[in-house]
């Protein structure tokens, strides 16, 4: 993947473009396929798709330009049961039609934390009577050091709102969370 968005970045660099981010709109991999799609397996799906997470929640970015985080857009979050054939067509997401998973992704180093895991539903968030310095010294070592995706928190961006170092902190905290596999201790702020 990275390098086809390099060659993408390299292609428009050719044409004076160089202020342009590239967008990977559709990546994947299917996990069934017929006797002639003999790839399309659960297990490569759960590799593609676990590596290409981890990849893109690392943040390191493609050779070309490790300073830009690629964005991705996973094909797709349901299997599409009514698509024609091949067998593949319809079994690329990541849910079946009912939302119970096709598999777990794995995305922590330790290999524990499931992704799309809904049965353990554990977050962690900001305890009720903490003081807003302690908590913005936490959120800005969650979003600096801890390397937590605090993106959405950003202004203009879909969670900043509302715009308070409480919410702040708690979802920039359950990323933290989240990218360490819920492991004990990451939520001790």
């Amino acid at each position: 993947l990275d390098a086809m968005v390099d060659a993408a970045y390299f292609s428009m660099k050719n044409m004076n473009f160089t202020d342009v981010a590239v967008l990977v709109t559709e990546s994947g991999w299917p996990s069934k396929g017929d006797s002639k799609e003999p790839y399309a397996t659960i297990d490569n799906a759960d590799t593609y798709n676990s590596n290409l997470i981890k990849h893109v929640l690392d943040r390191t970015g493609t050779p070309l330009h490790p300073e830009i985080t690629s964005s991705v857009y996973l094909y797709e979050l349901f299997n599409e049961d009514l698509r024609s054939p091949p067998v593949s067509e319809a079994n690329w997401g990541l849910f079946y039609a009912n939302s119970t998973p096709v598999y777990l992704l794995h995305v922590s180093g330790s290999g524990t934390f499931l992704a799309n895991d809904t049965t353990n539903q554990t977050y962690c968030i900001v305890m009720d009577g903490v003081d807003s310095k302690t908590l913005q010294a936490a959120l800005d070592w969650v979003c600096g050091p801890g390397r937590a995706n605090c993106s959405e928190i950003q202004p203009g961006e879909n969670c900043y709102q509302p715009n308070n170092v409480k919410n702040h902190a708690s979802y920039a905290f359950d990323s933290y969370y989240q990218k360490e596999g819920r492991a004990s201790g990451s939520c001790d702020f």
